[in-house]
Order: structure tokens, then sequence, then C-alpha cells
């Protein structure tokens, strides 16, 4: 091709058998640089700018795909609830070469998941617009992905996660405080830079220290399992911790709203988290 350039690339909605999104309302997005449209598990990004290669086109979507899939599986509660796969490029020649035709474009597919499906959804996940990732975040996601798959007890995940907040790079460094008042110390400044609660890090904690039957953390915790209201607390207190961090990560200089206890499930009662969550 003499100019090549790439219109669009589309890409197919694959999923895991935990969720349906064959009645799932049509999305029409305008974004600065692109038209996004989904419907039918297909999604199509048509380009407002130029790209002349069809890498190029991906890389540019990279960050935007990421998020999109980050907030989708972190909502649905499931690695495999929405990833987007590569299918074809449409790219044309802005200055070809008179009396020679070309049909340029490469197509990509692979399989498209499992044919049994579970719970359907009316709309597509809408992609985020106040959140950014960084490694910290992502190994949160990760952990959280495997408590969720039944890799690894609900304790263990919940207070890794914290701790990835109180820790350094985002925490207190160890020469700030005594190692005595080191844990305190961190848990005030990680509630004050995320805007959660204490009240809410605090019960987090506690939780995932002092309960879990055989999956407990520590010994005390062998003989108090876990209640299903408890579950289902820490459950979604991490996904809230895990999303705050990456709206920090997007605005660090914005004005969050404040997570507290009230904003998560009440402890006396609530279906166990293994069930579809969907806010």
């Amino acid at each position: 091709m003499n100019d090549p350039h790439v219109v669009a690339l589309n890409y197919a909605v694959t999923h895991g058998d935990t969720i349906d999104y064959g009645n799932a309302e049509p999305l029409d997005l305008d974004e600065p640089e692109f038209r996004l449209t989904v419907a039918d598990r297909k999604v199509r990004f048509e380009f407002k700018t130029h790209h002349a290669t069809e890498e190029g086109a991906r890389d540019s979507l990279a960050d935007y795909i990421r998020n999109w899939e980050f907030d989708a599986t972190l909502t649905y509660g499931s690695p495999d609830s929405f990833r987007l796969q590569f299918e074809k490029a449409e790219i044309i020649d802005r200055n070809p070469t008179p009396g020679v035709t070309r049909i340029g474009g490469r197509l990509e597919i692979r399989g498209t998941g499992s044919a049994r499906l579970a719970v359907g959804v009316s709309k597509y996940p809408s992609p985020p617009s106040n959140m950014s990732l960084n490694s910290d975040i992502e190994t949160m996601h990760h952990r959280y992905m495997g408590f969720r798959a039944r890799h690894e007890p609900l304790e263990s995940m919940a207070y890794f996660c914290l701790t990835m907040l109180e820790d350094p790079p985002w925490g207190t460094k160890s020469g700030d405080v005594t190692p005595s008042d080191k844990r305190m110390v961190k848990r005030d400044k990680a509630a004050r830079k995320f805007r959660i609660d204490k009240a809410v890090l605090d019960k987090i904690g506690h939780l995932s220290s002092t309960r879990g039957g055989q999956s407990a953390r520590k010994r005390e915790g062998t003989t108090r399992p876990l209640t299903a209201s408890e579950r289902h607390f820490l459950d979604r207190a991490v996904k809230a911790m895990i999303r705050r961090a990456a709206e920090l990560e997007c605005a660090p200089t914005g004005s969050l709203p404040m997570i507290s206890l009230s904003d998560l499930p009440s402890l006396e009662g609530g279906p166990e988290p293994e069930d579809m969550a969907t806010d």
C-alpha cells in the first residue's frame, strides 16, 4: 500500500460459562479518538485519528482495553467474565495505485469461550473513564481473581490487599515510625490517602486475621469461621479498595468521596461472595 490507513479494529467479547451477553443492549460511545460500538458480542473501534499500521492502532487501544477488562472482571467477580479478543483490522489505501485494487485487513480468530451460559446481563459493561492501573493494582486484582477462582482463601487475599495499601510505595516507609506503632500509623496514612474510613480498614484487618476456620491466617481464627455476612462484607470491601486504588492512580490530586462502612454490606446478613456480583 502507498498510504495505508487503519479505519477500524474489530474484537469479540469472550467470556466463561458464568455470564451471558446474548441479550445485552448495544453500546455506542463517541470517544475523542474513536467511535466504539458493541453489539452481538462484537466490538468495533472506528478511528478518528490516523494509524498507518495495525500494530500502532492496537497499541493505542491497549490501556483503554486493559482498564475496561479490569473494571468489568472486578464488577462481575470472575476473571473470564469479560475479555476482548482481537479479530481483524480494516485497512485502506488512501493513495492507491491506479488500476490496482487492494482489500486490506488481517483476520485473527480463536475460540470464543464456553457454550454453556448461566447468568444473563441486560447491558455490556461500560469502559471506565476514572481509572488507571499500575503493577500493584494489577497484583491486587490478580489475587482477588485467584480467590474468586477458589485458588486462595478469602482471608489471606483480603489481608494481602490491605497490606498493599498500607505498605510502600503507597504507605509509610519503614524508617518513619517505631516497630510498635508502625502498622497503626501506616493504616492511618492509608485511610487518609485513599479516602477510606479507617473503620473499614480496621474491620478488614480484624476479620481477615481473627476469623477463617480451616483457612484462617492465624491459630486464633481456626475455631471461628467467617459467617456468610462477614464473607460478603470482605468480598465487597476488597473490591472497593482495589477500585479506589485505580481511581487514585487516575486522579492523584482529585477529590474522591469517602468510603465508609455504610457504603458496604451490613455484617448482619448477605449472600455468599461466590454469587454473581454486579455492583
